[in-house]
């Protein structure tokens, strides 16, 4: 049976580095690496944990102050599963690491010392098996459950300005009670741009959400955000927000997150700004003057009477995104009904799929983690799904914009990518999904060259997938179109328009 490793997701890359040790000792490793969200995935790694004959803790600051780790722990230990300690980052206090009773490998500096020291006290605890507890102890809740519910909510047509409030409260109250978990923090940001993004999310819930998310940028110590705040001036939108609403986007956005930690937003006693400002950060340029929080009581009934009385409202920078709108897509994929946007997001992805060649993690799928972390001069993204409206769309295009430091940096990534890509050129590989689900696709010839590269990958009931990579100023464009005809090249139509809007 393998060893369950315990790990936090900022810890990642170690981990896949201790991973890959013990496997070339022989070992037989399981960690949740590409699995989703939800019952499936926890129900999963409960059943691992029952399975393993060793509990391997990625022991570190991140994990000691992961919510889900810590129930992973108390289950094993209910259990009666070996647990094996191995330190492989920084702690800040020993005093509260419930582990501080057993032997810990030291794993920081990863010599052969360290690596004899490891397969020893792995093997010394295999050596002795130890049975389940009969019957077996009560399954733990899964961790942040709460967000496949809201995630739900979310997914709905068509929410009452009563309803926004509501996830508002509840995304609030997530994130006081487990906003320390910075991978948390990101899906809290994540779900409420969705929310943002919705087409019937009213004026003063897209302000409201915009000073959270404002405060989580801070937290996050992202100075642009943090000097946004603090030095913003009045915005021009003293008007009445609902007398001459833009058009919005709409959005069908459904809950996700990243593999263990899936949170939300919201809190009885909400803190809004009581004086209404634009704080539209990573993804809009405008600024406007902080305001000074109102009481908690006060701050929420200011919110209600907000949602109440307000009707749907637009981006109130609109055009400042450099990325497509779905009134511009839809002629491209040939989509005769309206399309919907979905899954924003201004953070890279984690690739829930896994692959009989993770070397092609870049060509199969946009701004993947995988593909961008660790590349010289990145700084940020911005990325959404546009797609045909229900359940199974017959397009959907993900567009992505990524920015680097200089034209340099944007230049040699495509360049890289296009020597990473090449090898996938011409191979069939399977993906199987989070549910279990295997895909098969064909990649093509690596068509183009730096600093604009394509390739198609097509499945065998003819579906096809078209992916560019192009180079523009400062910024690197990252866009899959799926659909019937998106061979006839679809996704490099967007990319030029998107190139375009950057003057690239």
């Amino acid at each position: 049976m393998p060893l369950f490793v315990s790990y936090s997701s900022q810890d990642r890359s170690t981990v896949d580095g201790l991973a890959s040790a013990l496997r070339k000792a022989q070992q037989q490793v399981w960690f949740d690496q590409e699995l989703g969200g939800g019952d499936s995935w926890w129900a999963k790694i409960l059943e691992q944990i029952r399975a393993c004959d060793v509990f391997l803790v990625a022991l570190s600051s991140n994990w000691l102050q992961s919510k889900p780790s810590q129930s992973e722990l108390r289950y094993a230990q209910a259990l009666n599963r070996p647990i094996l300690p191995v330190r492989i980052g920084d702690i800040d206090s020993m005093r509260v690491n419930p582990l501080a009773a057993l032997q810990i490998i030291d794993y920081r500096n990863p010599t052969v010392d360290a690596g004899i020291q490891l397969v020893t006290a792995v093997h010394s605890l295999t050596a002795k098996p130890q049975p389940l507890p009969d019957p077996l102890p009560d399954e733990p809740p899964v961790p942040f459950g709460y967000i496949t519910r809201l995630g739900n909510t979310l997914a709905e047509k068509e929410l009452s300005p009563q309803q926004q409030l509501q996830l508002l409260i509840e995304l609030r109250s997530g994130l006081d009670e487990d906003g320390d978990d910075p991978s948390a923090r990101s899906d809290i940001a994540q779900l409420l741009r969705m929310l943002r993004l919705r087409h019937d999310v009213t004026y003063r819930t897209r302000n409201d959400i915009d000073n959270v998310l404002a405060d989580i940028d801070v937290r996050d110590g992202k100075s642009p955000a943090a000097e946004a705040k603090a030095q913003a001036v009045p915005a021009a939108v003293s008007a009445t927000p609902a007398a001459s609403p833009a058009p919005a986007q709409p959005s069908t956005a459904a809950a996700g997150g990243s593999n263990k930690r899936l949170i939300l937003i919201g809190g009885a006693a909400l803190a809004v700004i009581a004086v209404i400002a634009v704080v539209v950060l990573a993804t809009q340029g405008g600024k406007s003057s902080p305001a000074p929080k109102a009481a908690p009581n006060s701050a929420a009934n200011s919110a209600a009477n907000s949602a109440a009385n307000s009707a749907p409202n637009s981006n109130p920078n609109p055009g400042s995104s450099p990325l497509l709108g779905a009134a511009d897509i839809g002629p491209i994929v040939g989509e005769t009904t309206a399309m919907v946007v979905v899954d924003g997001t201004n953070q890279l992805r984690t690739l829930r799929t896994t692959l009989s060649n993770p070397g092609c993690v870049g060509p199969y799928e946009p701004i993947t983690e995988a593909a961008y972390n660790g590349a010289a001069g990145y700084v940020s993204v911005t990325g959404q799904a546009v797609q045909s409206p229900g359940e199974d769309p017959v397009h959907r295009v993900y567009e992505a914009v990524a920015t680097f430091a200089s034209p340099e940096n944007a230049a040699a990534f495509v360049q890289a990518s296009a020597e990473k890509w090449q090898p996938c050129a011409d191979e069939t590989i399977t993906a199987t999904t989070a549910k279990g689900k295997t895909l098969t696709w064909n990649f093509s010839d690596l068509a183009g060259a730096p600093p604009k590269i394509e390739l198609e990958k097509a499945e065998p009931d003819g579906r096809t997938c078209h992916h560019v990579l192009r180079a523009a100023s400062k910024s690197v464009i990252d866009v899959l179109a799926c659909g019937p005809n998106a061979g006839t090249g679809q996704a490099g139509k967007v990319a030029e328009l998107i190139a375009a809007k950057l003057g690239g």
